[in-house]
């Protein structure tokens, strides 16, 4: 049977696609306008949601380091996950940065027109 490249991958592959837009966007080819319009309506559909989620992964950093469990991750009194806090809070503002100039190039999402409803 054939590899399949969305399940045969290594373990730090899958967690980087979670997180990181540009682990993406490096595999969509950008050599014509359409591709890059795709590459700009992918980001502009799919940033928010990494922002979000490297937003609360600084969230769950700082939270962990507050805690009474916190004491553990100092070393040499550096509170370590307080520090990593600053990095996942640029990396999601980068993602939202990077979904805001998408959706300048690409326009707004398309929106199906309402529909009519019966009345049953």
């Amino acid at each position: 049977m054939p590899p399949n490249p969305n399940t045969d991958q290594p373990v730090h592959h899958a967690v980087i696609a979670y997180f990181w837009a540009p682990w993406h966007l490096r595999r969509m080819p950008k050599t014509t306008p359409e591709e890059r319009m795709a590459r700009a309506i992918w980001c502009r559909d799919h940033c928010a949601t990494l922002a979000g989620r490297w937003f609360l992964l600084g969230f769950a950093l700082w939270l962990m380091q507050i805690s009474p469990l916190g004491l553990v991750f100092i070393i040499g009194g550096w509170p370590v996950l307080a520090l990593l806090f600053p990095v996942a809070f640029i990396a999601g503002v980068s993602h939202l940065v990077a979904q805001l100039v998408a959706q300048k190039k690409a326009g707004p999402p398309k929106i199906d027109p309402p529909v009519d409803r019966d009345p049953d």
